[in-house]
Order: structure tokens, then C-alpha cells, then sequence
């Protein structure tokens, strides 16, 4: 890559993931056609001098996003795109009123050159398939930056192709060209034409507005289903081009550990700034407690029919019209990490990709829920527990001195969602609260709030199991990891140990809302276990009434869950930590389900089990549990 430097990773969520939340059905605009180039390339010198640029498409209906969506932008903005057999070729020009104060500023910090520049970027979503775009970021210096977004439009730095850029300053603004060699491109060109998606953004540092082409209209379907589409004909074809890898998880982890280093991460604050967004690596920074694997390891038959499964997911739409038809180019472009199901007690399908393997952690985030709310079925059945209906307060009496109004929550409140307690996810303050305080016990005792009187209304809520396992804690008298490892880990033949992740050193209490981290042929044992009623090799591990009460739905009035697709359109509901899927004709489909893409999903009728790890969701969360019931319907 030439002329390659950091630029912050603010500037590109800046760009791209505030398109996240604005999006549109995918255009009804034409396809346009990019005329190809016979000869006369033009040099990339940052100068659009060159006659090809004559014969280039051109694109100027910009609209700017930020910070008044939808309005004209302040300056005008003109995009040049064309191409050969080997490379595609894309001048950019950057009006500006006041060139002068273009922003090109430039400081070195902890031994990286940053960026605070004005900049463009292209995106293209060279598979078509609105799952997952490359873009390609240039500054007036014609430093470059490349990386993956995701369908939502959520960033990935981790592309580092080579291709090239230059910028040059002019006295109404500035240009920048780019060559992107097709070859580039991780992308198996198997026919001449090849449809892509496009689109260009502009960012006017000193002004903090943000262009785009095309106009972002709606926010009800993904970042991707937006873009321009354009066709490409002739271009030299390329066999066998192996696939990249499109995420870099470690990349996330040694940045996030860099920036620790400024702050106090034994703080709340410390990690909200250090930190950031949660990510699939955060069990490397987090303090863990061990969960030792079972001596007696089960391993499921295996009888891989990988055809018949890619057959059964061929024709599932997982957004609008768009089709899975291959599987795995559809599970690699959505950031898919690992992927098994288990039919009939047998292997039928298993898979990793994006670098990782069979050994490979993958953290839990919410589906720990779902074993947290087992352990409570556990501790029932062992007498530690009298029964869900106990109100909270008979084991964590200090809340009757918050608010006496605690003591109507029942366990089952909490199981259920629906405890009645304020829980600001739009905001942000409680998701961050619940995730990185470093004293989580102390976090539940003292922020829970009560807003309205439990059992009335569904209300997804992480302080929820926070307090759960406090319950857990203090009528087991074990660690929550400890008797996870006594009651379920070894007793069902887990092959790896495991860990779950703690909120610090000195209070070593566990995330009950999302730290288990473990391998995917485990969660599926897991899975196993629910599906077979509890029991393990003939051996009643948990009760059968537990796993139909957890599992299976209750009589909530419709008025109980909010407005939306999965409640009211698809028959989704929620039971004790788990999402469920309404059938005809016997017991319904359920799932865990964990933030960036965690799945544990459980088709009973179908004698099924599928598990999805990612490092992010890829589509829609719903839709995944969606395609998973279509699929174990096609069975």
C-alpha cells in the first residue's frame, strides 16, 4: 500500500456508521453501466487533467447526511469513474469556497502517524450480495486507508489490499485518484459482467459535514441495499482467487490494549474510553475464572453431509429478495466464525472461517443468559432455591431499603424480562453500566430502579440477570462458573474448559449477562442438552419440567411485548433467558441469542441443532433466527 497511514477509527465510524441508521429499499435506479477504457489510463497523479476522465461515468447528486440530512451540501463534489480489462479507475474533485482552510493536519501519538483530514471514500460491494462492501479511503495527500463494512455499514480495518492513490490541492479545492487492481479484489470472477454495488462519501473536516452519494433515505433496511449499482464488462477473468479473510480480530483486541495504556481501566470511565464498543475479543481483557472440561469427553457422530445442507439453505431470503445461494460465501461475507449442525444427533455440518477453527473461542455475550437462567432450574431442583415465584428480596433483602416496591419482583420476573425495571438501552447509559462497571453486583443494588410494577410488560434488561446471579451466588454458595462446572460442564462431557469473564479482579464476580466464553462444539452440547429434555447419556441433568417452562411460552397478553416483526408477525416470544419460534403441532423452536451474532438455536420437532458465532451479526439478529426456522422447516 503506498502513502499508508492510521487515520482514527472515529473519523471512520463517523463516516459509515452513522449511514448505519439511515437507509433506503434497495434503488430502483437502472444499473449503470461504467464504459470501459481501450487506452489512454490515466496517471495516478492526483491530477484529472487526463483525457480518460473524459469518457468516465459521472456522478454529482450528492446530498449531505450530516449535519442536516437530506439538504444540499455547502460544496459541490464531482466523481469520475471508469475502467480497463485490470484496474478500476476513480477521480474524485473536491470543491471547496475557502481552499485554504482545507483541513490537512497531521500529528504523530504513541508512535502512529494520525489523520485529522478532510477525506473521500469509496465503497463497493463487489459480490452484489448486500452483505459486505470494501472501502477505500483517501485524503487530500492521497494517504489511503482501506477496510470492510459490514451490511449495517459497521467498519472492519482489516482489508490491506494493494492499490494506489494520489491527492494534489487546486485552487478551488483539491483531487484524489485511486486504481483499484481487479486482482485486488477477493472476488472469483467466474463470468465477463459483474454488477457491484458503489458508493462515495465526502467529509468537510472544519465544517463536520458529511456527503454522500447516492442520497440515504430510510432506516428500516440495511446500510448496503443502498448503494448504486453499477456493471463492469470485459474485465479479465480470475480463477480459483483464494478468499480473504475479511475481519481481524486481534487487530481490535491490540488497539483496545493500546489505548489502556492512557487510561485507568479499573474505572468505569477508564474502560469506556479505552474500550469503546463491545467486541468479540473483550474475554482477553476482562479478568476470567476457569471452567475445567469434562475427563469423560463426548464427541457427537459425525456424518457430514454438506451438499444436503447447503441445499436446504439454497432459495432463504435473508433480507427483502436477496437469496443465500452459496453457503459458504454467504456465511464468510457475514462475518460468520463458525457454523455446526447437529441433526439427528449427528454432525451434519461443521465449519469455521474467518481465520478461526475448531479451538477457537468464541465468547457468548447474552447466550450466557440462557446458562444462567439453567443454573436457576438447577438450584431449584437441588433445594437452594424454594421456587422462580420467591420474591427477589427473600435472598437479596438490602433492595426493601431502596424501594420497598422490590419485594413484588419475583424470580420469574427477572427469568422473564419483564422485572418492571428502567433499563436505557437507546441511550446507552445502562448497556455501558452493565457491561463494564467494574463492581456489577454493586451496579444492580444501587442503579436498578423500579419504573412499573413487575410481570405487565417485556423489557429486555441486563440488570436482570445481574441479580439473578446474585441469587445464584448466595443460596449455592459456589461461583456461578464453579457450578457451572459441577452441574452441567463436566456431567455432559465438554471436550475444552472454558471461562467466563469477571467485571474486575477485586470483586470477581462473574458478567452474568454476557462473559461465557468456550468453543462452538461445546455450546452445541449445550443445545443437546436442551433438546433432549435434560438428559445427558441417560442421565437426568436437568429437569424436563425446567426445560419446557424455560423454553416453551407462557399466556402473556399481546399488549405484554412492544411493537415489531419478531412478536408480532413471525410468532416470536420470550421464556427464561430464551427467545422462542412458535410451530404447529408440538413443542416450538428456541434459541440463545447473544450480541454480534451468538446462536444457540434448538428445533425440537426437527431433532435439531445449529450454532452461529460471528464477530458480528452480518444481517439483521432476528433474521438469523428466522433463517434457522425456515431451514429446520425445509428438514
Amino acid at each position: 500500500m503506498n502513502n499508508s497511514i492510521k487515520i482514527e477509527v472515529r473519523h471512520i465510524i463517523l463516516l459509515f456508521v452513522l449511514l448505519a441508521s439511515t437507509s433506503c429499499q434497495a434503488r430502483e435506479n437502472k444499473i449503470v453501466k461504467i464504459p470501459i477504457l481501450k487506452a489512454n489510463y490515466p496517471v495516478i497523479d492526483g491530477d484529472l487533467s487526463d483525457s480518460a476522465w473524459k469518457y468516465a461515468e459521472r456522478f454529482t447528486d450528492f446530498k449531505e447526511w450530516n449535519p442536516d440530512a437530506g439538504s444540499e451540501p455547502s460544496e459541490k463534489t464531482e466523481v469520475y469513474l471508469t475502467y480497463n480489462k485490470n484496474h478500476i479507475y476513480i477521480g474524485i474533485h473536491c470543491y471547496d469556497s475557502e481552499p485554504a482552510k482545507i483541513m490537512m493536519h497531521n500529528y504523530v501519538k504513541d508512535n502512529e502517524l494520525i489523520a485529522r483530514d478532510d477525506w473521500v471514500a469509496i465503497a463497493l460491494d463487489i459480490f452484489n450480495d448486500e452483505l459486505m462492501a470494501y472501502f477505500f479511503m483517501v485524503n487530500p495527500f492521497g494517504n489511503q486507508i482501506d477496510g470492510t463494512l459490514n451490511m449495517d455499514g459497521h467498519p472492519g480495518l482489516n482489508f490491506s489490499e494493494t492499490w494506489m492513490s494520489a491527492g494534489k490541492k487546486t485552487d478551488d479545492g483539491y483531487s484524489v485518484e485511486l486504481a483499484i487492481p481487479f486482482s485486488s479484489l477477493p472476488y472469483h470472477f467466474d463470468r465477463k459482467n459483474a454488477i457491484m454495488g458503489f458508493k462515495v462519501a465526502r467529509f468537510i473536516s472544519r465544517k463536520s459535514e458529511e456527503v454522500d452519494y447516492p442520497e440515504f433515505q430510510r432506516n428500516d433496511v440495511p446500510h448496503l441495499s443502498q448503494f448504486q449499482k453499477i456493471q463492469f464488462s470485459d474485465i479479465q477473468e480470475k480463477k480459483n482467487k483464494i478468499q480473504l479473510p475479511v475481519i481481524d480480530e486481534k487487530a481490535g483486541y491490540h488497539s483496545k490494549e493500546r489505548l489502556s495504556k492512557n487510561y485507568d481501566t479499573k474505572t468505569l470511565d477508564g474502560r469506556i474510553h479505552a474500550w469503546g464498543d463491545a467486541s468479540v475479543i473483550d474475554y482477553l481483557l476482562f479478568p476470567k475464572r476457569d471452567i475445567n472440561h469434562s475427563n469423560n469427553t463426548f464427541r457427537f457422530p459425525n456424518r457430514i453431509q454438506e451438499n444436503w445442507v447447503e441445499s436446504k439453505f439454497a432459495g432463504i431470503n435473508y433480507f427483502g429478495n436477496k437469496q443465500i445461494k452459496n453457503l459458504d460465501a454467504f456465511l464468510l461475507h457475514t462475518q460468520t466464525t463458525s457454523f455446526i449442525i447437529i441433526q439427528n444427533d449427528t454432525i451434519r455440518y461443521e465449519k469455521y472461517f474467518n481465520g478461526h477453527n475448531r479451538e477457537s473461542i468464541a465468547t457468548s455475550f447474552s447466550v450466557a443468559k440462557s446458562f444462567v437462567s439453567t443454573l436457576v432450574g438447577k438450584a431449584i431442583e437441588e433445594g437452594y432455591i424454594k421456587s422462580v415465584n420467591d420474591p427477589i428480596t427473600k435472598y437479596i433483602p438490602e433492595l426493601l431499603t431502596r424501594d420497598p416496591a422490590f419485594r413484588e419482583i419475583k424470580i420469574k420476573d427477572l427469568l422473564k424480562m419483564s422485572s418492571g425495571l428502567r433499563y436505557e438501552e437507546s441511550s446507552g447509559d445502562d448497556d455501558v453500566i452493565t457491561y463494564y462497571h467494574p463492581d456489577l453486583k454493586r451496579a444492580a443494588l444501587e442503579e436498578a430502579e423500579i419504573m412499573e410494577k413487575p410481570g405487565n410488560h417485556f423489557l429486555y434488561n441486563n440488570y436482570n440477570p445481574l441479580l439473578v446471579g446474585i441469587i445464584l451466588e448466595r443460596t449455592t454458595g459456589k461461583t456461578v462458573s464453579k457450578y457451572l462446572e459441577d452441574k452441567i460442564w463436566k456431567p455432559i462431557g465438554m471436550e475444552y474448559s472454558a471461562s467466563w469473564s469477571l467485571d474486575s479482579k477485586d470483586k470477581g464476580f462473574e458478567k452474568m449477562e454476557s462473559g461465557l466464553n468456550a468453543r462452538a462444539i461445546d455450546f452445541a452440547k449445550f443445545g443437546q442438552l436442551f433438546l433432549k429434555k435434560g438428559i445427558w447419556q441417560g442421565r437426568q441433568i436437568i429437569s424436563s419440567q425446567w426445560i419446557n417452562e424455560a423454553t416453551q411460552p407462557g399466556n402473556e397478553e399481546s399488549s405484554y411485548y412492544p411493537d415489531g416483526d419478531f412478536f408480532n408477525s413471525v410468532g416470536g416470544y420470550y421464556r427464561y433467558f430464551w427467545w422462542g419460534l412458535k410451530r404447529v403441532n408440538g413443542l416450538n423452536d428456541f434459541f440463545a441469542l447473544g450480541n454480534k451474532g451468538q446462536y444457540i438455536y434448538v428445533s425440537p420437532q426437527k431433532n435439531l441443532v445449529i450454532i452461529r458465532n460471528g464477530v458480528e451479526y452480518g444481517i439483521p439478529s432476528m433474521r438469523w433466527g428466522i433463517i434457522f426456522y425456515e431451514f429446520a422447516s425445509k428438514i
